[in-house]
C-alpha cells in the first residue's frame, strides 16, 4: 500500500494493523461526539428599529445630476425646488436581511408640481413611487442614534440535546443478557419564541 493511501485511511480515522506480512484496516469502535451547540437567534419578520436620520437619493433628470441627502427625522431639507420631509426611519435587525423604510414627505414647488406622501423601502423601490418628471427619489439607508421604535432584546436559545444512535451504545458485557447502555434523556432544542414586532413600516398610516 502506498503512502497516499495510508493518508487518506488515517484521514479518515481508520487504523492500520499488521497482520500476518500484510496490511488490514479496522475502524475504531468508538465514535467522537460533539458538543451541541444552540441554533442563533434571529428577530421576527416584522421587527425593525428606529433610526434619527433618513438618507434619500435624488436624481435631477434635468442634468442628470445625482445627490444623496441626509434628512433628521421631524425636519425638511430642500434641494433645487424640492422639499424633502422625514417623518421616520425605520431599519431591520442585523440578523435579517437589509433593508430601510422612510416615511416621506415629497414636494415639487414648481407649478403643479408632484408631491408624495407616504412609505419608500430601499429594497423595494417600487412599492413607493415619487411621479415626477423632474425628479426621482428613492431610499438608500437610515443612520444615526437610535429611537422609538425600540428593537427588544434577542431570545436565548436552548442548546440541543443529542440522543446517542444505537450504534453508540457501548456493547453488552459478560453473559447478561439485554446489559445494554442507557439513552441520554432527550431535549427540545426549539429556542422560545421572541417578542411581538414593535413597528412594521407595511402598516402605512400616519406616523
Amino acid at each position: 500500500m502506498s503512502m497516499k493511501h495510508f493518508s487518506r485511511l488515517a484521514l479518515l480515522g481508520c487504523m492500520m494493523v499488521a497482520v500476518g506480512g500484510g496490511w488490514v484496516v479496522t475502524t475504531p469502535s468508538a465514535h467522537a461526539v460533539g458538543t451541541p451547540l444552540a441554533p442563533p437567534a434571529v428577530y421576527g419578520q416584522g421587527v425593525w428599529q428606529g433610526k434619527g436620520t433618513a438618507v434619500v437619493r435624488v436624481l435631477d433628470r434635468l442634468d442628470a445630476h445625482v445627490e444623496l441627502i441626509s434628512v433628521p427625522t421631524g425636519t425638511t431639507a430642500h434641494y433645487k425646488s424640492l422639499d424633502i420631509s422625514a417623518g421616520r426611519c425605520l431599519e431591520r435587525p442585523k440578523t435579517l436581511s437589509p433593508d430601510a423604510a422612510g416615511w416621506l414627505e415629497l414636494h415639487d414647488t414648481h407649478p403643479d408640481g408632484a408631491t408624495f406622501k407616504g412609505w419608500m423601502l430601499a429594497a423595494e423601490p417600487g412599492l413607493g413611487v415619487f411621479e415626477s418628471a423632474v425628479y426621482d427619489v428613492r431610499m438608500v439607508r437610515c443612520e444615526g442614534a437610535d429611537v422609538a421604535p425600540m428593537v427588544p432584546p434577542l431570545p436565548t436559545p436552548a442548546v440541543p440535546v443529542l440522543t446517542p444512535s444505537t450504534g453508540d451504545q457501548p456493547a453488552p458485557t459478560g453473559d447478561v443478557p439485554g446489559n445494554g447502555g442507557s439513552h441520554a434523556p432527550s431535549g427540545s432544542g426549539a429556542p422560545p419564541a421572541g417578542d411581538a414586532a414593535p413597528a412594521s413600516p407595511e402598516s402605512g398610516g400616519e406616523y
